[in-house]
């Protein structure tokens, strides 16, 4: 795919993305906003994150008892959003090793069901990183933006997940996979078809 075939978004406030040494640059799904949106999105290994001056005017994307929804925290506390990417069990080792991360406030979003492909049993509510990035942005708009509405301005941070997402689809609509062998940690149908 050219570049020029790929869309820009401006997002309204950066966000540093720091990601767990393990988790593989051809498996993450956040690096695609660092492709969609480059002037607004950084990447650091987690041993090499920033050393932040103020982390209490940061936003991390992770839930638990003390997130606050962006609705409960006033626009004007904050200049930067944090997302963990990693596995579950590495975003919660990085939050819970990384004292700076505890200074920080955590924020939340609405539950929504992952349209991701790739099997965990774990619940339907876990997205995939870019999800949770897109719905952050798509909150801040609802929130900050446009007055509790949303009209589609961050939509092309999923550019590179629906593009995948349509693959894998196409493929399995073909029946390019019938025979497949799934190892432990899938089962058969895993994916699920889209009627598209």
């Amino acid at each position: 795919m050219d570049r020029s075939d790929v869309p820009f978004v401006k997002l309204p406030i950066p966000i540093d993305i720091i990601k767990h040494e393990s988790e593989l640059d051809g498996k993450t799904t956040a690096l695609h906003a660092r492709v969609i949106a480059d002037q607004d999105v950084s990447v650091y290994n987690w041993k090499e994150m920033p050393q932040y001056e103020q982390p209490e005017r940061i936003l991390m994307l992770f839930p638990g008892p003390d997130a606050k929804k962006l609705s409960e925290i006033p626009r004007d506390s904050f200049d930067k959003f944090i997302v963990i990417d990693g596995t579950w069990k590495q975003a919660k080792t990085i939050v819970r090793e990384t004292p700076l991360l505890q200074k920080v406030q955590k924020v939340t979003i609405e539950p929504r069901q992952t349209f991701f492909w790739r099997y965990q049993d774990i619940s339907v509510n876990y997205l995939s990183t870019i999800e949770a990035i897109y719905y952050l942005y798509v909150e801040y708009a609802q929130q900050f933006e446009l007055n509790g509405t949303y009209d589609g301005r961050y939509d092309n941070l999923l550019f590179y997940y629906k593009h995948l997402y349509d693959l894998i689809q196409y493929s399995y609509l073909k029946g390019e996979h019938k025979d497949r062998k799934f190892c432990w940690r899938h089962k058969e149908n895993y994916i699920k078809k889209s009627s598209q």
